[in-house]
């Protein structure tokens, strides 16, 4: 029988809860530690969007699937075996529980404070489970930073299966004492900094070192590799201004066209200015309306961009790689060229962004991050990225390099849902995109489709609910009358003339005459 590990006070017996509850309550109080929440369980709404990316397939760490029923029977014993391998050159098989046990349980308590959920299990089971999993995931890491690429790396990057790297660190330092007297800590510094430059989906500039990552203070893999990608900058950013709402119509130049006109032609103030009218109408509203009509999702799936077939072909928007990262994203308004990062993927790389962007959301929903610098990128790439043209016009600029073919990677940007959280202000991203929109919407050949699209388009969708509800309207009275034999009764002599109808046997109006 498989243990459960997590458990709600509804499933156990009361008094044991309380007793456990304020046991563990106590000792957190005698915690000194600043780390915050930073391991959590994905929400439902990201599960059901791609559940192979969050939850683990072959290998689950941790006290949020260390017993995952799914996983433990396979796992279990190549776990053991795998740190039987691993502890072998230490020599400490009849000192393990002495040592490494009973230094990892007192660090628990610490521990259990990173965790977004209450674990019903006592200090010991939890030193047992961070022991096994902490020395199979050294081993893990110790073999990716080598260049092997193994199947489980995309289970050990998963946020619930992130194992805190104090554990790690302190499991590494017990096994150099017991094997030399001494703790050699930047062996885990350089094995993280080769995992995060190999197999980030982000280039880096310039070459890291473990002076650019220090592990004492990072969280687990994801929290280090995330930080790495974000603070990846070249270049300060400018400050720019956010668009106004309509910039594809502007009233000024119609009041002063029409006015010109009128001079020119004094006629010409009568048909003009009815137009004016319409253009001042609030069109914002009344398509907000129509939509509601029309029972369309007002929700924005993606960022609001234009692809990057539109922006090259239409815009004339040169594109170029930038050697910095997410935050030298830019756009040059005089040349018109947007400046974006290489962005490297490969097999597993979907499943690294889609962690990043869940790991950086959950932690600014904590308040623990203020800003949302990947997941705004992320949102970028899922806009400017439609079809397989947008990742070939990309690949040729060096933009995107990798593995993955067109086809493969326009479907992982397809895949991924806009985000719906927001910071209060403005971030640089989103400034340099709304000037991207800004320059692409004051191009002539957009500014004619833009008012077509809104002020045509939006009216023929009225016109055809309208019509359809007219045309039912007289199929229902058209079969009343062939069941009360009504003749031109009701008005339908006007509408005959109306719908230019001239005939008795009229292929919509056809009657049966007494």
């Amino acid at each position: 029988m498989v243990p459960s590990i997590s458990s709600s006070p509804s499933s156990i017996d009361n008094p044991q809860w309380v007793f456990r509850i304020s046991k563990t309550f106590e000792t957190h109080l005698q915690v000194d530690t600043d780390l915050p929440i930073c391991i959590f369980q994905v929400p439902e709404t990201l599960i059901t969007e791609n559940r192979e990316s969050y939850v683990p397939k072959c290998i689950g760490l941790g006290p949020i699937h260390h017993f995952h029923t799914d996983l433990y029977s396979n796992q279990e014993q190549l776990k053991l075996a795998t740190a039987k391998t691993a502890l072998t050159p230490y020599k400490i098989a009849s000192h393990f529980e002495k040592t490494v046990i009973e230094n990892l349980k007192q660090l628990v308590p610490e521990v259990r404070c990173c965790y977004d959920s209450y674990f019903d299990v006592d200090d010991d089971m939890l030193a047992w489970v961070f022991a096994i999993d902490g020395v199979f995931l050294i081993d893990i890491l110790s073999k990716v930073s080598e260049g092997n690429s193994l199947e489980t790396f995309e289970d050990i990057v998963k946020v619930e299966n992130q194992i805190p790297l104090l554990v790690l660190i302190e499991t590494r330092s017990v096994l150099d004492k017991h094997l030399s007297g001494h703790c050699n800590n930047s062996f885990l510094s350089n094995m993280m900094v080769r995992i995060c430059e190999t197999r980030s989906p982000l280039k880096f500039s310039k070459r890291i070192s473990r002076l650019d990552l220090d592990i004492n203070n990072r969280f687990h893999l994801l929290d280090c590799m995330y930080h790495l990608i974000v603070n990846n900058n070249v270049n300060a950013k400018n400050q720019c201004l956010r668009p106004n709402f309509l910039d594809d119509v502007d009233l000024e130049d119609v009041e002063n066209a029409v006015q010109m006109a009128s001079d020119i032609c004094p006629g010409a103030s009568a048909f003009l200015q009815p137009l004016l009218i319409i253009l001042k109408l609030p069109w914002d509203k009344i398509i907000s309306l129509v939509k509601k009509m029309l029972g369309e999702n007002p929700a924005v799936l993606e960022i609001d961009i234009p692809s990057a077939s539109e922006l090259s072909n239409v815009g004339k928007v040169e594109f170029c790689m930038t050697p910095g990262g997410i935050r030298d994203v830019e756009f040059d308004d005089e040349t018109h060229t947007f400046y974006l990062p290489i962005l490297r993927l490969k097999p597993d790389s979907e499943v690294i962004l889609r962690n990043l962007v869940a790991y950086e959301g959950l932690m600014f929903k904590k308040g623990t991050f203020s800003n949302l610098d990947f997941t705004e990128y992320v949102d970028l790439m899922c806009g400017i990225i439609d079809s397989a043209k947008d990742v070939h016009i990309l690949r040729e600029k060096h933009i995107i390099e990798g593995e993955l073919d067109d086809d493969e990677i326009a479907k992982l940007f397809n895949g991924i849902s806009k985000s719906p959280l927001k910071t209060e202000e403005a971030s640089g991203l989103q400034q340099t995109v709304a000037r991207v929109n800004k320059y692409y919407g004051n191009v002539p050949r957009v500014k004619v489709y833009h008012f077509i699209k809104k002020y045509v388009l939006a009216w023929w969708k009225v016109i055809a609910v309208v019509f359809t509800l007219v045309n039912l309207m007289l199929l229902v009275v058209q079969g009343a009358c062939q069941v009360y034999e009504c003749n031109n009764g009701l008005g339908f002599g006007v509408v005959r003339l109306l719908f230019h109808v001239g005939t008795e046997k009229d292929l919509m109006f056809e009657f049966e005459r007494t």
